[in-house]
């Protein structure tokens, strides 16, 4: 998958002015299909899914047995016996073989011929409708439906990976996937049309979280803002039940913040944690930082001891150059889509 075409932040101001296509064909789809597709997916998050209906999709975190965060797909019901796993990052596959296989699930587990494409910005909606018909239009969030174009399969759903307005393409078929770019290239040409890629500017404004980036195993939902994911009154059974109703009960010892820095803009982007500092006494870590143009502010998330987790806290960030002096914020920055 390209990381950029004309730099993150080029990339950042041409979607804001216009339309984008992602190739996110890296995400892969792990399709739980069977008699007990259902059980099985509920077995694996901690967020109800019962709620979930046919062409529906939700953010499902996942869970390992003592509440740790195994990744955090988006799952698709695609029919009563059907559901898809949707990961940007991980071998999410092994471990869902092997919960099935191990509690004897009736499901076949698969990843289906499927390579997804995003269309993001705010002319996003005049392209999908100038291509596909005026119900693209009428897409709730979170909702999808299968299509056929011109021979092209795909199922289209209203959501991406910013809080921009933005669809997804899971195109059925990858080999029509030149034609399909080309397809929405040509009919873009009006729309100020660009190659894109998820950007981080973006990905930190909206609030995003990226698996392995921002969080991974040694998290749990309570720290990073997906509580109100974990549903502890529900009758299933699910995989970190037990461990989750202890940390909701104790409280986590962690919590997840936004932060902004002082100075000029930030022009790096780290590649490891920077250590977060209160009178001189480490209490956390910065895991991303970005400046972004439209907010004029650096930017970034920061995990805390809970103690020190307070909107309106000042802090010192270590950085490998100097001392950077922030002040702690609520998520996101960017709320829409």
């Amino acid at each position: 998958m390209p990381v950029s075409y004309e730099g993150p932040v080029e990339d950042y101001k041409k979607l804001l002015n216009g339309v984008q296509l992602w190739d996110v064909g890296v995400e892969r789809q792990v399709q739980i299909k069977g008699p007990d597709a259902e059980a099985l997916s509920q077995f694996l998050t901690p967020r109800n899914i019962k709620k979930c209906s046919i062409g529906q999709a939700m953010y499902t975190p996942l869970v390992d047995f003592k509440g740790g965060l195994l990744n955090d797909p988006v799952m698709l019901k695609i029919d009563a016996d059907c559901f898809w796993f949707s990961v940007s990052d991980g071998d999410l596959i092994l471990w869902v073989q092997a919960i099935a296989a191990g509690y004897k699930f009736d499901v076949e587990i698969d990843e289906p011929d499927v390579s997804p494409l995003q269309v993001q910005g705010p002319n996003s909606t005049k392209l999908m409708t100038k291509v596909f018909g005026d119900w693209v239009s009428d897409l709730g969030f979170y909702k999808f439906k299968e299509f056929n174009h011109q021979g092209i399969p795909m199922i289209i759903a209203r959501m991406g990976y910013s809080k921009e307005l933005c669809y997804e393409l899971f195109l059925q078929d990858h080999s029509k996937g030149n034609e399909l770019w080309e397809i929405l290239w040509q009919a873009g040409q009006d729309l100020n049309i660009s190659p894109g890629s998820p950007n981080i500017i973006l990905r930190l404004e909206g609030g995003i979280l990226s698996y392995l980036a921002d969080i991974d195993r040694s998290n749990n939902p309570y720290e990073v803002g997906l509580e109100w994911m974990v549903d502890l009154d529900q009758a299933d059974d699910f995989i970190g039940k037990d461990a989750l109703q202890e940390i909701s009960l104790k409280g986590p010892e962690r919590k997840l913040l936004g932060a902004e820095i002082q100075g000029d803009p930030i022009t790096v982007f780290n590649e490891e944690s920077w250590p977060v500092l209160i009178d001189g006494k480490r209490v956390g870590s910065m895991n991303a930082v970005v400046y972004s143009p439209r907010l004029n502010k650096n930017i970034c998330y920061v995990i805390l001891e809970v103690e020190h987790a307070k909107q309106g806290q000042e802090v010192v960030i270590h950085s490998p150059d100097k001392e950077l002096i922030a002040t702690t914020v609520g998520l996101p920055w960017i709320n829409r889509g």
